[in-house]
């Protein structure tokens, strides 16, 4: 009796490790618990100055940068900035922005707001990325996810963190 009983209790300790690891199998790759952290170096490729007429700056960045857990990244960055208006006194603008990140599973899609303002160190944007589910590939697709984004635009640096939620 006693030994059917611990041959029940294995059983089923067993089927429930199965079943964990399994679930943590279709989860996908590990991210640390939905943690996402990235930097990134960029260069401008691409600039189209009408500043004077329209008061917008347009550049396309390119970069290669790395995500905690999931590897080395190459980035394309095509941002849209209103020299008009001013949110944090003179001298700063809006970045919006779009930032193309690829990885070894697939293209993730973020969509940012940056505030970039005057520092003692020169300008730095602070704002925030949401990402573009629909527009993700591979691993990343129908993903969500949002948070914060730091560009330190003297030395060309962007760092990222937040949460990234995969779908399977």
């Amino acid at each position: 009796m006693k030994h059917t009983r611990r041959l029940s209790l294995l059983a089923a300790a067993l089927v429930v490790l199965a079943s964990m690891l399994a679930l943590q199998a279709v989860a996908g790759p590990p991210n640390h618990a939905n943690r996402f952290e990235a930097t990134f170096d960029e260069t401008t490729v691409s600039v189209t100055n009408r500043i004077a007429d329209l008061g917008v700056f347009q550049l396309i960045n390119t970069g290669t940068g790395t995500v905690e857990g999931l590897g080395d990244a190459t980035l394309t960055l095509s941002v849209t900035q209103d020299r008009s208006v001013q949110p944090c006194g003179p001298g700063s603008w809006t970045n919006a922005g779009i930032r193309r990140i690829g990885l070894d599973g697939g293209v993730l899609v973020l969509r940012e707001l940056v505030y970039v303002c005057q520092t003692d160190s020169g300008p730095v944007g602070t704002g925030s990325w949401e990402v573009d589910g629909p527009s993700s590939t591979g691993i990343f697709a129908d993903a969500r996810g949002s948070g914060e984004v730091h560009i330190d635009i003297s030395s060309r640096t962007s760092t990222l963190s937040g949460r990234l939620k995969l779908v399977g």
